[in-house]
């Protein structure tokens, strides 16, 4: 491995505290709430592929990052 591709990897990976957590996952929730209200409805099929699009960069976000207890 390079140094660069070392420094990509420890930018990229990181601790996430209670508080900057706890955030994240109430944003989370509120997309797939409004998701779930627009499937519903059957309207605005863009702004639900907007919001798969984000919930999918936030669980990969998560999953790149320790949880500091």
């Amino acid at each position: 491995m390079t140094s660069s591709t070392q420094t990509k990897i420890t930018k990229n990976k990181g601790i996430i505290k209670s508080k900057p957590l706890v955030d994240l996952l109430v944003e989370k929730t509120n997309k797939k709430k409004e998701l779930i209200q627009l499937k519903k409805a059957h309207q605005n099929e863009e702004r639900q592929l907007e919001l798969v699009d984000e919930i999918a960069s936030i669980e990969k976000f998560l999953s790149k990052h320790r949880i500091q207890k």
